[in-house]
């Protein structure tokens, strides 16, 4: 005979399976799954073998022990979208993880089952758009955010190795993201401890320290297996130069070359003026001498002219875009804007229903605070309330002052902001009698008519924005047709002809003809130009450099050739070599039409 909690538990999976089902189908049945950037579509090459040849775990951003494991599965099954599939399962893995535990904090069927399509509602209104447009490190934030529900919810017996487990995942993925979002689930750990009856307990110092002592262990020996991995003396100095080259593109600027002294530095480290250019349009790969040291050099004068006054700012230690009143007037408008028509002001305008969502759950969570309850309960609700605060304005702040509202960087706070807030509602609303039952209802109702919503607004916003990626996919896609159609040619594309098409960036679908091929073709710059990665595809290719590749004295020799948009003005190409005493004329040879007969990129023979 089966037992009750057999039933019980067979129950549940059966439920989560039901739940997890349907999260997948509602992106799917209306869209295709996208990579967001072609910064995912870089990492995806370089695990699958697409970049140099053979599946590599060096894929730079995401920390090597995961990534390495990636390679390793491209390695023995290489037609299938092993990364894009492993971002998928971590999305609708983490969110059926919360569903799972909702049911056990609702031992009631009926209620566990309410809980669980409300969760659903909830997620399919606010983030449909990041379940089928996949970036890692909304990925990443969407792990923390589980793993701080989940911490939150806990039974006072219970296990915090999900949250653990959790949060070590979103680390590996996106070490940025998960650090930035750290404070939230350390703001958890406290509350915990705070609501203990004997908070200096043996006991409780022992898990809680455990706890905490254990994530860091963990993570310091992921980092320690990561920088093993890029131990040798090539990587050494590309991560100097990928560090250098991240401060300058996304935090620092450019300095003006005309302004002020400025020429007079980029002269004492050899950057001449047509160099400047290929940093000014990102396609620095073309020269050999912007290495680690001249990128290392214009960081360190961007810093120092932080500190002197001028275009940046140096508060609070680092150098910022923005000084500290600015981000400051700039956060109260974000704050402001959530009352007036203008929903651009704060940058916000893709996530403004999830930014009501968080700030309709921080409204009902005051209103629990008049509700009558134990002194003790109501300083642990005041505490949670104020300790969110301050780390959701802390985190703005810097954003504002280092000017970095990108949506890949504001939704994981708004994510795990609002799991914060889902958890502390849930916990405390057990104490209060009179929620458990009218309240209950009216709270559902009031949750799925406001996600209903959200889900149509977002629904039309997504069919907008998959209608201007399958423009630019069609662009993308007659660029890479036309590339592995001639594979004994090899294709430089500039950097600005090979990010977007009229806002839409060029990306591909995740399970929609994938490819793992060899590519025969790279950007003339970005996150993985002048990496041992990018040598060996030279070498593949019988290239020094780029320069070298590009310039062939006769036509007949030619076999790498320029691709640049149509639309795009190439003179700084010229320029470049005519400062290294080459004439050249760029020769279109080719134009790559797409399948509507547009006139999408030229292709050029540096002659």
């Amino acid at each position: 005979m089966i037992s009750s909690r057999t039933r019980k538990t067979a129950g549940k999976l059966c439920v989560v399976f039901i739940f997890a089902l349907v999260l997948v189908l509602i992106p799917a049945l209306g869209f295709d799954f996208y990579y967001d950037l072609n910064d995912d579509m870089a990492i995806r090459d370089i695990l699958s073998g697409a970049y140099t040849g053979t599946p590599d775990g060096h894929c730079i951003q995401m920390l090597f022990p995961l990534s390495w494991l990636i390679a390793c599965c491209y390695t023995a099954v290489p037609a299938l979208p092993w990364y894009g599939l492993f971002l998928c399962i971590c999305q609708f893995g983490t969110i059926t993880l919360i569903a799972w535990r909702l049911l056990d904090i609702f031992p009631n069927k009926l209620s566990g089952v309410t809980a669980v399509v409300v969760l659903e509602v909830i997620v399919s209104g606010l983030f449909m758009r990041q379940l089928a447009i996949v970036q890692y490190s909304v990925t990443a934030g969407i792990c923390m955010s589980g793993a701080c529900f989940v911490f939150a919810t806990e039974k006072k017996s219970g296990s915090f190795s999900l949250s653990a487990f959790l949060t070590v995942m979103a680390f590996m993925i996106r070490s940025e993201v998960c650090l930035m979002l750290f404070p939230f689930l350390m703001l958890a750990v406290l509350i915990r401890w705070g609501m203990e009856e004997k908070i200096l307990a043996a006991e409780n110092f022992r898990k809680y320290l455990i706890f905490a002592g254990y994530l860091l262990l963990v993570m310091a020996a992921v980092r320690g297996i990561d920088r093993a991995a890029y131990g040798s003396g090539e990587w050494n100095s590309f991560r100097s130069l990928f560090d250098a080259r991240t401060k300058i593109y996304d935090f620092y600027g450019l300095a003006q070359y005309d302004e002020g002294n400025n020429e007079a530095f980029y002269t004492s480290i050899g950057l001449s003026r047509e160099s400047y250019g290929l940093l000014e349009n990102y396609n620095f790969s073309l020269d050999e001498s912007i290495d680690s040291r001249v990128l290392n050099s214009i960081a360190e004068y961007r810093e120092a002219q932080a500190k002197a006054g001028g275009d940046l700012s140096y508060t609070f230690g680092f150098v910022s875009r923005n000084t500290f009143k600015e981000a400051l007037w700039l956060y109260k408008e974000q704050l402001i804007s959530f009352f007036s028509d203008d929903k651009n002001a704060a940058g916000l305008s893709g996530s403004v229903m999830c930014s009501y969502a968080v700030a309709a759950a921080y409204v009902i969570y005051i209103l629990f605070c008049f509700i009558p309850q134990s002194g003790r309960v109501k300083r642990h609700m005041l505490f949670k309330i104020l300790g969110l605060v301050l780390i959701r304005s802390v985190l703005w702040l810097y954003l504002y002052m280092v000017d970095r509202v990108l949506d890949r960087v504001f939704v994981p706070i708004l994510m795990t902001e609002l799991a914060m807030l889902a958890g502390f509602i849930l916990t405390d609303i057990k104490g209060v009698p009179f929620f458990r039952n009218a309240a209950n209802a009216v709270v559902c109702i009031l949750c799925v008519l406001f996600m209903g919503a959200a889900f149509v607004n977002n629904y039309r916003a997504l069919s907008l924005e998959y209608d201007a990626r399958e423009r630019a996919g069609e662009r993308w896609e007659a660029l890479t047709d036309y590339c592995k159609y001639h594979n004994n040619n090899y294709y430089i594309i500039d950097v600005y002809s090979a990010t977007s098409y009229e806002g839409a960036p060029y990306s591909e679908k995740i399970f929609t003809d994938v490819d793992n091929d060899y590519k025969n073709y790279d950007i003339c710059g970005g996150w993985v130009a002048k990496s041992p990665l990018y040598r060996q595809k030279l070498d593949r290719e019988g290239f020094k450099d780029i320069q070298s590749a590009l310039h062939s004295e006769q036509f007949e020799d030619t076999r790498a050739y320029f691709i640049s948009d149509c639309k795009r003005d190439i003179q700084w190409l010229k320029d470049y070599y005519a400062g290294r005493g080459i004439t050249v004329l760029p020769k279109p040879v080719d134009i790559i039409t797409t399948d509507s007969g547009d006139a999408a990129y030229t292709v050029y023979a540096v002659n």
